[in-house]
């Protein structure tokens, strides 16, 4: 089956499991009324006919574990509902991405850095980016490590373990659906995350005061029975009243630590929820590669699991958030402790788990960012893996596109780069692709080096520094011209240079801001720079006479172009990289065609 089928067929289906799920939740909610009018009907009958008290509470517990099961259960099938609607959703996603449209919330703005040695150029963030392209993450951590890897190179060894995890991974779109459901429920905020972490990497507080352990455990003992000996026996209600007044000191005395943990804490219940299913996913996934089994060796906790802890951690989180109900907070935690309680339960948990929780969050973070490879492979069959070469400055692309342009509208090239300091100078007419050409290669250059499939039917390449500079524009702010911008820009790679490192240049249409003259000798002294130093890359230009530096440095600059042709009084082209210097001119057909009398 065709791939947009399968998205929309499964988009579909997942909408009308919702749909049925919907219907459930309703029929529930109308039981749930039911069972508490006629629960307070009967409460209220029996105690009109002067039932024995016991019988009335009873009756009460009744109805009430009754209700409380019933807002379980419905719950559960909310919680069933939208996992349904999620998965329904990242479908139509799916499909929207094969139809060229992308996920405009979640576009990584965020991560941009116009000093970038090629983020900006290569449209690696941002609308229409990569990353919009490639991100199937739903926790800030995802987010976060996946912009990282785009943004620097991995290790041939970390290339070659991400490229054996998304391959085995790619075919279960169960999983990885289900996974990537999982973690839409709830949507958290750096500053929540943070807060939370900063919590927890915190030394406990009060469970180490022995003392205030017992009191926590036996106050609230001592003034229930006192409630319910006032209740049911002739003592008067100063008992209860004594304990209330002793458990109100001691949430006095308490309540500046209870009030910062539950400040730091705020808010993270149901994102915990949500880590704690996307962890218990992780431990049941069926993967064998090395990394993956990695990744599920570092949820092992002593006899428990990761997900079990974290659920205990959002169970107790739930209800410590109890106490933001101040009608709650003055008739319960006065009696029993409640808050002071679960702080100190908070405490314990922490002291046990404290040093693998940055782990098990990190463990997921990764586990999404290979999901979002994973997907990307599998929407792309046609996509390869490359291979990694260990020679110094290597580049070899059979059937090269870009991989932000649609399928049915791309045009492939196959290019080979070799060794150091070695220039392509690329020369064509305007609107030749020759822009389009460089950013092809750098933004397949960038896929393979995180891990990632690349759009190509055959790539090779080593591990390099990719420098770009395409789009200088002039600043107001900074009173900077454009052709100072690109100057600046030139000078951030020619500072890079002695450093050694293996670096691929990408730079279009260099010096256009000057004179034939200038540009022409400034960018003939570039490249003589640039092979002096190893560097090795592209330069695309309109200055033929730039050409003949092959001459002049052979073996080392070579030419290649892309050409148009007019036929019929009309502008084409083919978009195809071919050897030698251009040979085709349409500056003047463009002016003529929007207006300008040329003679």
């Amino acid at each position: 089956m065709p791939l947009l089928e399968t998205f929309q067929q499964r988009q579909n289906s997942f909408g009308q499991q919702a749909a049925r799920w919907q219907q459930q939740y309703n029929q529930l909610s109308w039981v749930r009324v039911l069972v508490f009018v006629a629960g307070i009907a009967g409460i209220w009958l029996l105690y009109r006919n002067d039932t024995a008290a016991l019988l009335v509470i009873g009756f009460a517990v009744l109805v009430l574990g009754l209700f409380l099961y019933l807002m379980k259960k419905h719950n559960q099938i909310a919680y069933q509902r939208d996992q349904c609607r999620f998965m329904s959703q990242i479908n139509q996603e799916e499909t929207a991405r094969l139809k060229g449209k992308h996920h405009p919330e979640e576009n990584g703005n965020q991560h941009a850095d116009a000093k970038h040695p090629y983020l900006t150029d290569l449209d690696i963030f941002g609308r229409s980016s990569l990353f919009e392209l490639l991100n199937r993450s739903t926790t800030l951590g995802g987010n976060l490590l996946l912009a990282s890897w785009l943004k620097q190179a991995a290790s041939a060894q970390e290339i070659h373990q991400r490229q054996q995890t998304i391959k085995e991974m790619a075919p279960y779109i169960d999983w990885r659906q289900h996974f990537q459901a999982s973690g839409m429920h709830v949507k958290a905020s750096l500053p929540e995350i943070e807060s939370l972490l900063q919590w927890i990497d915190e030394p406990p507080v009060l469970s180490p005061k022995k003392w205030l352990v017992g009191l926590v455990y036996i106050l609230p003992v001592l003034t229930v029975t006192a409630i319910l000996l006032s209740v049911f026996t002739e003592i008067t209600y100063h008992l209860p009243a004594f304990f209330i007044l002793i458990n109100s000191a001691l949430l006095g005395y308490t309540f500046k630590e209870v009030k910062d943990a539950s400040e730091k804490t705020a808010k993270s219940a149901k994102v915990l929820k949500v880590y704690a299913e996307l962890l218990h996913t992780l431990e049941t996934c069926p993967f064998q590669s090395e990394r993956m089994q990695e990744l599920k060796r570092a949820l092992e906790h002593s006899h428990s699991k990761a997900s079990t802890r974290i659920r205990q951690l959002s169970s107790l989180l739930y209800n410590l958030e109890a106490r933001q109900n101040v009608y709650f907070y003055a008739l319960v935690s006065s009696t029993i402790l409640w808050d002071l309680f679960f702080v100190m339960r908070l405490e314990k948990w922490k002291e046990q788990v404290q040093e693998d929780i940055h782990l098990w969050l990190q463990s997921v973070s990764e586990a999404e960012t290979l999901n979002s490879l994973a997907g990307f492979m599998y929407a792309n069959p046609e996509y390869c893996l490359p291979e990694i070469s260990s020679e110094n400055l290597h580049l070899q692309a059979q059937y090269m596109a870009h991989p932000l342009i649609l399928k049915e509208k791309r045009i492939s090239n196959s290019i080979h780069l070799s060794g150091a300091g070695k220039t392509m100078v690329i020369t064509g007419s305007n609107m030749s692709g020759k822009s389009t050409f460089l950013r092809t290669v750098g933004i397949n250059a960038v896929l393979a080096m995180a891990g990632a499939p690349v759009c190509a039917a055959g790539f090779t390449v080593s591990i390099f520094q990719v420098f770009t500079s395409m789009r200088t524009q002039d600043s107001l702010e900074e009173n900077v011209s454009s052709f100072y911008a690109e100057l600046k820009r030139l000078k951030q790679l020619i500072d890079s240079l002695p450093e050694g490192k293996p670096i691929l240049y990408l730079l279009d249409e260099i010096l256009k801001g000057t004179n034939s003259q200038d540009r022409h000798s400034g960018a003939q002294a570039l490249i003589r720079q640039l092979h002096r130093y190893n560097a090795s890359g592209f330069i695309s230009t309109h200055d033929l006479a730039l050409g003949d530096m092959s001459k002049e440095i052979p073996g080392f600059v070579s030419n290649y172009s892309f050409n148009s042709e007019v036929v019929n009084d009309k502008l084409y082209f083919d978009y195809t990289l071919r050897e030698g210097v251009c040979k085709s001119f349409n500056a003047s057909k463009l002016m003529q065609q929007i207006g300008i009398e040329m003679e």
